[in-house]
């Protein structure tokens, strides 16, 4: 997902760059100005042609726009249809179709560097990319389909209009986005995250209410590719330290456990929202990929911090109930906020698994 950039209102030396802070995410900056809009607001207009009326297009970019405003900061996305004449550099923010630009997607913006603001942002998606608009997980790259989903680049591309560069030390949407989604059951779901969250509140503040998020998702951070955070699934070790072998079922990784036995199973913890929060996590066997608090609990952990600015990948030792199955698949599931104590801005984050096989 790469980013064009033009420099307006500012001599021809003015440098541009991005700068990290001491937490995960980077922000677009230029001559040491933070680059963001000069409210707390920006609308995107979208191609009538490429998002028409009733279609799955529209629907998903809506929706994508709706999940970046579940965002902590101040900041919120507007968003008009029926735009017939995009165009860059002409005053409107404008998402189209397009190809031939070398990337999935792309974000072109145009900034004063004196004033650190931005004067327009443009989005283009390439219509060439196997883009899908479905949240079924058989039919996403992540879980072994042929389909990119087009809400995380969506995502990724409107983070760009809010002022975040791309993201390579920490799990982020900015990073390598197509696997930055959560899924529980058949759906898999894409989200702004604890990083782009983060940066956002940097630039614009945080929202006047009470905005507060917890998820917990079976991605994790493995490295970087130049800019972007590289990401694979969460894993399970042994309590001696050791990997656990797996296999692939169904575009998921299955991990071969025995019964009776201590493991560590590992997740990835996010604050999405405004403030620390100290909440409990449980620890479910099922006998299916939805997990939800009618399953088995096998443990637990009361108290847990969680803070913004940190994605927290770890692993909690969990024991393999001993009058499982053998030969047959379970799921080691994870609820964050078991006990529902918080009103979040949305719950559908807190419930995600790993898939064991029991010897």
């Amino acid at each position: 997902m790469k980013f064009n950039k033009t420099i307006c209102g500012g001599a021809a030396a003015l440098a541009f760059a991005v700068s990290g802070a001491a937490e995960a995410y980077t922000l677009i900056t230029c001559n040491g100005n933070n680059i963001r809009w000069s409210g707390t607001s920006a609308t995107m207009r979208a191609s009538d042609i490429g998002f028409p009326s009733g279609s799955s297009w529209r629907s998903a970019l809506g929706n994508s726009i709706s999940l970046v405003n579940q965002n902590p900061s101040a900041f919120d996305y507007g968003i008009v249809y029926g735009d017939t004449s995009v165009g860059f550099n002409n005053g409107q923010n404008e998402i189209w179709w397009s190809n031939g630009f070398g990337a999935p997607a792309i974000a072109n913006w145009w900034m004063n560097c004196n004033t650190g603001r931005f004067t327009e942002v443009d989005i283009r998606f390439d219509n060439t990319v196997a883009y899908t608009t479905s949240n079924s997980k058989s039919v996403l790259w992540p879980y072994g389909g042929g389909s990119r989903p087009f809400r995380t680049t969506a995502i990724h591309e409107l983070g760009h209009g809010v002022g975040l560069s791309h993201t390579a030390n920490t799990y982020s949407v900015m990073g390598q986005d197509w696997d930055h989604i959560h899924a529980n059951g058949s759906t898999a779901r894409a989200y702004f995250g604890e990083d782009a969250s983060s940066g956002a509140v940097a630039l614009y503040g945080g929202n006047p209410g009470n905005v507060q998020d917890l998820g917990v998702s079976q991605w994790r951070r493995t490295g970087a590719s130049g800019e972007y955070s590289t990401h694979d699934r969460t894993r399970i070790r042994t309590s001696g330290g050791g990997w656990v072998s797996s296999s692939t079922v169904n575009g998921e990784p299955r991990y071969n456990v025995n019964k009776g036995q201590q493991y560590l199973v590992e997740f990835s913890y996010e604050n999405n929202g405004e403030s620390y929060q100290t909440t409990e996590v449980g620890y479910f066997i099922s006998t299916n990929d939805y997990i939800s608090t009618g399953d088995r609990r096998i443990g637990g952990r009361n108290g847990m911090g969680l803070g913004r600015n940190t994605v927290f990948t770890f692993q909690a030792p969990v024991t393999i109930p001993a009058d499982l199955v053998s030969g047959q698949t379970y799921w080691l599931g994870v609820i964050i906020d078991e006990d529902s104590t918080l009103s979040e801005v949305t719950e559908t984050n807190n419930r995600t698994y790993i898939s064991i096989r029991v010897n």
